[in-house]
């Protein structure tokens, strides 16, 4: 199912899921050393909201929050960059918690380590009667990814009910398959997300994680393919590292080569900005056009610090037709 340009709805794109609070050491520090931390707000599904709200589009984001200075803090930083926040669950009870979660930067040789504290948060007590059908019909675009259906048995039935709701509306579903080896396995992201991609319309998914999850190998264009043929969904869009990405639709393939990049500043973030392009390409019916805005959107993603892309639509369109840095006088 292809939503056309022209289909009115309130908004462009919902999202849900967990945003954490982000900590890390100035300065790209250990942490182990640290004697205080930069905070930022992170998030798979509200990452990707801000980077479509600067595209121009309408999109809204809601969680489950707890109602204090955290969840506060969370939910401003997302309002503050053109996201709706409106929907918001919030929970009062006294011992909700926001999840947070720690970056122990690193360049190569030295990765990048992240650590979870998210055990418990707010999120993971989401309640089916506190998912609003009429909130998804006002949308053209449900996003999700498989990071929320990992966080507990409730929120797998919440995105499994908000899936359903999405085609009782004859809302689209985008869905990205986001592999957390620190929250599942294998076996058990396979098992859950395997029904859930029969019921999605756009699909987002690393090549490693279509090999690791579903057993599906080859270059992308052909992941692609399998992906639709064995799923059924109207658009595959597999990223493959430095060989860029591919997408596969009824109109046929399409491909982009990634960005050189000289200097990274963050990752974190960037695979969230690809998936923004993606989707507005393929809401304006122009896959082909939605790669080229996502590998470029990924690439200004890594020259900012924070999880979130603050690029505006004019720096991104200098980036996908090939504009260069340096100052601009």
């Amino acid at each position: 199912m292809e939503i056309p340009a022209i289909f009115d709805r309130p908004l462009d794109v919902l999202t849900f899921g967990e945003t954490m609070l982000r900590l890390s050491a100035p300065n790209h520090g250990r942490l182990e050393e640290a004697v205080n931390l930069d905070v930022r707000v992170g998030g798979s599904e509200s990452n990707t909201a801000v980077a479509l709200a600067r595209l121009g589009l309408k999109t809204a984001w809601f969680s489950r929050l707890p109602d204090n200075p955290l969840g506060r803090r969370i939910e401003n930083e997302i309002r503050r960059w053109g996201v709706d926040t409106s929907r918001m669950i919030w929970d009062e009870t006294p011992d909700s918690r926001a999840g947070l979660y720690f970056l122990d930067f690193g360049a190569a040789p030295r990765g990048i380590d992240v650590y979870y504290d998210r055990k418990d948060a707010t999120i993971t007590r989401i309640a089916l009667d506190e998912i609003e059908p009429d909130t998804i019909a006002q949308a053209r675009l449900l996003h999700l990814s498989g990071i929320t259906s990992a966080l507990s048995p409730q929120c797998a039935e919440a995105v499994r009910a908000m899936m359903h709701a999405a085609k009782a509306a004859q809302t689209a579903v985008s869905f990205d398959v986001n592999y957390r080896a620190k929250l599942w396995t294998p076996q058990e992201a396979k098992a859950e997300l395997e029904t859930l991609l029969l019921l999605v319309d756009v699909l987002l998914c690393p090549q490693s994680d279509a090999e690791t999850l579903f057993g599906i190998t080859g270059d992308g264009v052909t992941v692609a393919k399998e992906m639709r043929a064995r799923y059924g969904m109207a658009a595959a869009i597999i990223t493959c590292g430095g060989d860029g990405a591919m997408a596969c639709d009824d109109r046929g393939d399409c491909a982009a080569k990634p960005f050189a990049l000289t200097q990274i500043v963050d990752r974190v973030g960037a695979g969230d900005a690809f998936n923004a392009g993606v989707l507005m390409g393929w809401l304006e019916g122009d896959l082909e056009k939605g790669l080229r805005y996502g590998t470029a959107m990924a690439a200004l993603k890594h020259t900012m610090p924070g999880d979130l892309l603050l690029s505006t639509r004019a720096e991104i369109e200098r980036a996908v037709a090939g504009g260069s840095g340096g100052i601009r006088r």
